[in-house]
């Protein structure tokens, strides 16, 4: 069963870091000369996009899996890129992932 609380604090931290990203970006501007402001501004939101692009590609599968290594990550091939996602989750909506 899922829990709109659960749910609720799901999208509320994802707004949190979403909205922290720009001020990491500018506090990282400020520490460095007026011309390299913009590069490495830049730095970080490219950096929360190849992140989200890692999630998807095998973060999932690494977290979700089934437990290898000692129970340190997990991996299912069926997980990779978000295939055959039939086994639900406690809590949270699958769609929060």
């Amino acid at each position: 069963m899922i829990d709109s609380g659960a749910t609720a604090w799901m999208l509320t931290s994802t707004a949190l870091v979403l909205l922290m990203v720009p001020g990491l970006a500018m506090f990282y501007g400020g520490l460095v000369r007026t011309k390299n402001v913009l590069g490495t501004m830049m730095h970080s939101f490219v950096a929360i996009a190849v992140i989200g692009v890692l999630w998807v590609v095998c973060g999932y599968s690494l977290a979700f899996g089934k437990s290898i290594m000692g129970g340190f990550c997990g991996w299912n091939n069926n997980y990779f890129f978000y295939r055959a996602l039939t086994i639900p989750l406690q809590t949270v909506s699958r769609n929060m992932f």
